[in-house]
C-alpha cells in the first residue's frame, strides 16, 4: 500500500490522526459539559422553586393555625376566610410539589393536603386533636424542607461527579493524544528512515564502483521513484564506463606497438649494431629512448587507471621493504634522472610496511614522473618516508616552480593538467587523479603540501594492515 503514497500523504495522515481523534473527544466533551452546566441550572431552578413552594407552606402554615384557632374561639367570618386563604396558598404551593416528579416530595405534599380534610371533620371541642394535627403539618413542613435540602444536595454531588469524570476523560485525552503522536512518530520514522538507509547503503556502493545494482525500492512512492531515477543513473554510469574502457584500451592498444617499435629501434642504434655512432648520435638517440621510455610509462599509466575504476573494490594486502620498492623504482626511471642530471635524496625510518604493494608502486611512478618533468635540470629530488600513528607516509619533493595557488584545486581532477614546463607537452592530467584514486581506495590520502621554500611537495600516507578492508 505504501508504494501508493508519498512523504506528504503519510505525514497528513499522521497529522490529521493525531489532531481529528483528540479534536473529536474535545467536541464530545464540550457538549457534555454543556450539557451538565444546563442540568445544573436546571437543578437550581428546581431546587429555588421547591424551596419557594416550602417557605411559603410554612409562612402560610402559620397564618392557618393562628387564623383557625382564632375563628374557633370567636367565631369570626373573617377569620375563617383568612384561614381559607391561607390554605389555598398552601395547596397551591404543595400543588407544585405534586407534579416535581420526586417520589419522596410527592409523598410529603400529599401527607400536607391530607391535613386540611382531617381539621374539618373534627368537632368543635376537639381541641387536642386538633393540635396534634396542627404539629403534624409543622412536621411535614419541616421534613420537606429537610428532604428539599437533600436532594440539592444530591445534584450538587452528582454534578462534581460529572465535572470530575470530564476532569479524567481529558487527562486520558491528554496522555492518548500523546502516546498516539510518539507511535506514529515511531512508525513513520521506521516508514521512512529503513528504506532510506537501504537506499544510502545502495548509493554508497554506487559511489565505491558497484554497477548495476537491484535497486528495487520499498517505502513511499516518492522514494520509490528516487530509486528508479538512480538505477537509470547506475545504468548510464556503467555505460560511460564500459565506453571509457574500450576507449582507454584501444588507445593503449595503439600506443603501444609503435612505442615498442621505436624503443627497439632506438636501442639497436644505441647498441651500434648498424655501424659506429658519433657523441652527437649516441645524444640524440638517448634522448629518443627516454622519450620512448616516458610515453611508455605513461601509457601503462593510462592502463592501470582504467584496471583501477574496474577493480576499485579489491586490496592486495601484504608484507613488503618500502626503501627497496622506493630503489627498485628509481632504477625503472633512471633513464628520465639522467636525461635531466637530477639527483635523489632517500631518507626514512620506515622499513617493512604492510599495504597495497602494486598500488604503492603505481602511485609512487606517477609522483616521480610529476617530479621529474616540473624539475629543472640539474636540481634534486627528495623522497622521505616515516611511520606515525597508525600509518605509513611517504613524502616526494621536488625544486621545481611548484603549483599556483589557483591550481591547488584542481590538480587531482581526471583529465585536468596544468600549463607545461617549459619544453614539455601538455601532460594527460591521469597520473595524479589515479594516484589519488588509489591513496583513497587504500583509506589513505594524497595531498599537496604547504612548503616555504620552491618546489611541490606530495604526501601519501596509508593505514595499517588492520585498519585496511
Amino acid at each position: 500500500m505504501l508504494r501508493f503514497l508519498s512523504f506528504r500523504s503519510l505525514l497528513l495522515s499522521s497529522f490529521l490522526i493525531v489532531a481529528v481523534v483528540p479534536s473529536a473527544v474535545l467536541i464530545q466533551l464540550r457538549n457534555e459539559l454543556g450539557q451538565a452546566a444546563t442540568t445544573l441550572r436546571s437543578h437550581q431552578e428546581q431546587a429555588k422553586d421547591w424551596q419557594d413552594a416550602n417557605r411559603v407552606s410554612r409562612e402560610q402554615s402559620a397564618q392557618f393555625e393562628r387564623a383557625t384557632r382564632q375563628a374557633q374561639i370567636l367565631k369570626d367570618r373573617a377569620l375563617a376566610n383568612a384561614a381559607a386563604g391561607a390554605w389555598q396558598e398552601i395547596a397551591l404551593s404543595q400543588q407544585k410539589l405534586l407534579r416535581s416528579g420526586n417520589p419522596a416530595l410527592t409523598r410529603s405534599a400529599e401527607s400536607i393536603l391530607s391535613i386540611q380534610p382531617q381539621l374539618q371533620a373534627l368537632p368543635a371541642r376537639a381541641g387536642s386533636q386538633r393540635d396534634r394535627l396542627f404539629r403534624q403539618l409543622d412536621q411535614h413542613l419541616s421534613a420537606q424542607s429537610l428532604q428539599i435540602n437533600q436532594q440539592l444536595d444530591q445534584s450538587q454531588r452528582e454534578w462534581q461527579s460529572s465535572i470530575t469524570e470530564m476532569r479524567r476523560t481529558a487527562d486520558r485525552l491528554a496522555w492518548l493524544s500523546l502516546v498516539s503522536a510518539l507511535l506514529l512518530a515511531l512508525a513513520m520514522t521506521l516508514l521512512i528512515s529503513w528504506p532510506l538507509r537501504k537506499l544510502q547503503a545502495k548509493i554508497a556502493r554506487m559511489s565505491d564502483g558497484a554497477r548495476l545494482q537491484d535497486w528495487r525500492q520499498s517505502g513511499p512512492a516518492d522514494l520509490q521513484r528516487l530509486a528508479l531515477e538512480l538505477a537509470q543513473l547506475d545504468r548510464r554510469l556503467a555505460a560511460l564506463e564500459e565506453q571509457k574502457g574500450r576507449f582507454f584500451r584501444q588507445v593503449s592498444h595503439e600506443l603501444k606497438t609503435p612505442l615498442a617499435a621505436i624503443h627497439e629501434a632506438a636501442a639497436l642504434l644505441r647498441e651500434e649494431v648498424l655501424g659506429r655512432l658519433s657523441p652527437q648520435q649516441q645524444e640524440i638517440v638517448l634522448i629518443l629512448q627516454n622519450n620512448a621510455q616516458t610515453l611508455r610509462l605513461r601509457v601503462e599509466a593510462l592502463l592501470r587507471y582504467d584496471a583501477g575504476q574496474w577493480l576499485s573494490d579489491i586490496l592486495t594486502v601484504e608484507v613488503f621493504d618500502l626503501p627497496a620498492l622506493i630503489a627498485d623504482r628509481l632504477q625503472a626511471s633512471r633513464p628520465l634522472l639522467q636525461a635531466k642530471r637530477l639527483g635523489v635524496d632517500v631518507a626514512g625510518a620506515a622499513s617493512r610496511v604492510r599495504g597495497d604493494r602494486s598500488k604503492v608502486e603505481t602511485i609512487l611512478d606517477n609522483l616521480l614522473i610529476n617530479a621529474i618533468r616540473h624539475s629543472p635540470a640539474g636540481s634534486a629530488l627528495s623522497i622521505r618516508h616515516g611511520r606515525d600513528t597508525g600509518g605509513v607516509w611517504l613524502e616526494v619533493c621536488d625544486q621545481g616552480p611548484g603549483v599556483p595557488t589557483a591550481q591547488r584545486e584542481r590538480i587531482f581532477e581526471p583529465f585536468w593538467s596544468g600549463p607545461p614546463p617549459p619544453g614539455e607537452q601538455p601532460g594527460t592530467g591521469l597520473g595524479l587523479a589515479m594516484a589519488l584514486g588509489f591513496a583513497q581506495l587504500m583509506r589513505g590520502e594524497l595531498t599537496l603540501e604547504q612548503r616555504q621554500t620552491a618546489g611541490a611537495c606530495f604526501r601519501l600516507s596509508w593505514p595499517e594492515p588492520e585498519n585496511l578492508s
